[in-house]
């Protein structure tokens, strides 16, 4: 029997400072719930918790809130989480659920991701072990945890596969870390999104935190994309609003869902190259030439530029990730809540919105990162 959360659950939520842990945190706290609700976040040198709480939520659009639950201090990588004694008694006597967004989204290969993403879960179910309710854990982790395949429509039996060739650190210490809490015994409900864009949130860091690249592409004629494939992309109040409703649901089927697009709702790259080149004002279309087209001199006379070699360097971290042309079934979330009750937004709605966000030099910062 899963419990499923209630108003009057005890919830305790990492990664609020985050884009998808931000918006879960908001929407919960907006649901008039009645129990209690604590943000895990990490003081910084010139920053309490309570002014980064309210620093996301404005961060949302949303400046307004005077009572948005408790934010704590803490850590995640630090035993019990870093939390007070006081407070630490006080969430392992009463938390209900514990819904872990935080996580290093980093594709880059220097990052050392597995510190956050393995650690920080060996750290939550230390703690969750001493908690007197044994709370549920919402785990969020992510779809593209299954590793580098190709050209498939993927269910949820299909992921979380950590000896798989991986494209980067991210996706494999995510598997890790999703493996390590189903064999812990603990109650777990494992959510999976897909790529998450942050429509209708007027914050220019989470609109470039995915679609840095793409005002950057205006340098280039032609780039090594297959315009065929297909991308799963969902929208971010999708995916806080179907957390909580799986979270909700008193008759759960399943402990693993993907937040996806599914077949129906995925688009294609070609399709996203237009609605770019519209929000950039491009006149010449950019080429996309399927990787397994593009030669040594396709290379030659595209990066042929010191600014563009940089770019195309940090690009490459996310070319694998437009190629695989794979989407994700979203047959057991629609069991829960159904299209027309929650849709997944077209990208064509927001995109430009977004793109509109980005300017160039913070793109160029951004491709410039280590």
């Amino acid at each position: 029997m899963r419990t499923p959360m209630t108003p009057e659950s005890n919830v305790l939520v990492t990664g609020v400072t985050g884009l998808i842990g931000g918006e879960v945190f908001r929407r919960l706290v907006a649901r008039d719930h009645r129990g209690k609700v604590w943000a895990l976040i990490r003081p910084t040198a010139d920053r309490t918790p309570d002014e980064r709480l309210r620093e996301r939520l404005v961060r949302s659009g949303d400046d307004s809130a005077e009572d948005y639950g408790t934010a704590v201090a803490g850590d995640i990588l630090r035993p019990d989480w870093g939390l007070a004694p006081e407070v630490r008694d006080e969430i392992a006597a009463s938390v209900d659920v514990i819904i872990h967004n935080a996580a290093d989204t980093s594709f880059a290969a220097h990052r050392d991701t597995a510190k956050t993403n393995v650690e920080g879960v060996r750290r939550l179910i230390e703690f969750a072990r001493t908690c007197r309710r044994k709370p549920l854990i919402a785990y969020m982790s992510t779809a593209s945890n299954v590793g580098a395949v190709m050209g498939r429509c993927l269910a949820e039996g299909d992921g979380c596969r950590p000896g798989n060739d991986h494209f980067n650190e991210y996706t494999q210490s995510k598997a890790v870390g999703e493996q390590a809490l189903r064999d812990c015994g603990l109650p777990v409900l494992t959510l999976r999104p897909t790529i998450v864009l942050s429509a209708g949130l007027p914050d220019p860091v989470f609109a470039r935190q995915i679609l840095w690249f793409a005002p950057l592409t205006r340098a280039f004629s032609a780039l090594p994309v297959d315009p065929e494939a297909r991308l799963d992309i969902v929208d971010v109040g999708f995916v806080a609003e179907a957390t909580l409703r799986l979270l909700e649901c008193p008759n759960r089927a399943h402990d693993c869902y993907h937040l996806s697009a599914g077949t129906g709702g995925c688009v294609r790259v070609g399709d996203l190259r237009e609605l770019v080149a519209a929000a950039n004002g491009r006149r010449t279309p950019l080429r996309l030439i399927p990787p397994a087209e593009w030669t040594r001199t396709h290379l030659r006379e595209t990066v042929n530029t010191p600014l563009r070699r940089r770019v195309f360097r940090s690009l490459r971290h996310y070319l694998p990730f437009l190629n695989m042309d794979v989407v994700y079934d979203d047959a057991r979330l629609r069991e829960v809540v159904s299209a027309d009750d929650l849709p997944v937004l077209p990208p064509a709605s927001y995109l430009a919105e977004i793109l509109s966000l980005i300017r160039q030099k913070a793109a160029l910062q951004e491709a410039c990162l280590p």
